[in-house]
């Protein structure tokens, strides 16, 4: 059964996705979903197609306590990897529908290209400048978010047990949801085994 958890999680966030459509010219998005387990990171790919000064990032789904507290990461594509840019685990100040521990990042200098923004819950922060070198959590043992203490919590009203995430992002040309690597090779190698055993009957 543990074997099969990383799936599971993986299906469970893909489950809880609403998935981005492209557009021609800069737009607004939201994307909405529920993190299992504390290890778990969400990422949404966007794209510039020319410099901006405008773009704004941000999460209003802390409720005051009523779920997790949310950490972003902002990355860009440069060649086959990805490069950090910016992080943020609490800033409400980027719309007025943010909450205390709601995370945000409003970028005045974006140059036009790829990018890659990750949500996870604090502190499961980027490891390091790439994001190939994963986050905090990575190898720990996943903790349910409805059993998990998150450093930040209330320890009188033992809040922030709530796995619902929402981002929203401002100003951007495309975005859509995308598999963590590791969740993409676990569904890949699913199907290809579902593949092979239809061939053999």
């Amino acid at each position: 059964m543990q074997a099969l958890s990383p799936f599971i999680r993986s299906a469970t966030i893909a489950a809880a996705l609403t998935f981005g459509s492209l557009h021609a010219q800069a737009a607004n998005f939201s994307f909405a979903g529920d993190l299992s387990y504390n290890t778990d990171v969400v990422h949404v790919a966007f794209s510039l197609q020319a410099d901006s000064s405008q773009v704004r990032l941000w999460t209003d789904s802390w409720t005051d306590g009523l779920n997790f507290d949310p950490t972003l990461t902002l990355w860009v594509k440069e060649g086959g990897s990805y490069s950090w840019v910016g992080d943020n685990d609490d800033d409400h100040t980027i719309d007025p529908a943010q909450g205390f521990y709601d995370a945000g990042l409003s970028l005045s200098n974006l140059t036009a290209g790829q990018y890659l923004i990750t949500l996870g819950a604090a502190p499961n922060y980027a490891n390091g400048p790439q994001l190939s070198q994963g986050f905090a959590f990575d190898g720990s043992t996943p903790t349910l978010i409805t059993q998990w203490n998150q450093p930040s919590y209330n320890i009188n009203a033992n809040d922030q047990k709530g796995t619902f995430w929402r981002l929203n992002l401002a100003n951007v040309d495309t975005a859509a949801t995308v598999p963590e690597p590791a969740s993409a090779a676990l569904i890949l190698a699913g199907l290809s085994a579902m593949s092979l055993s239809r061939r053999r009957r």
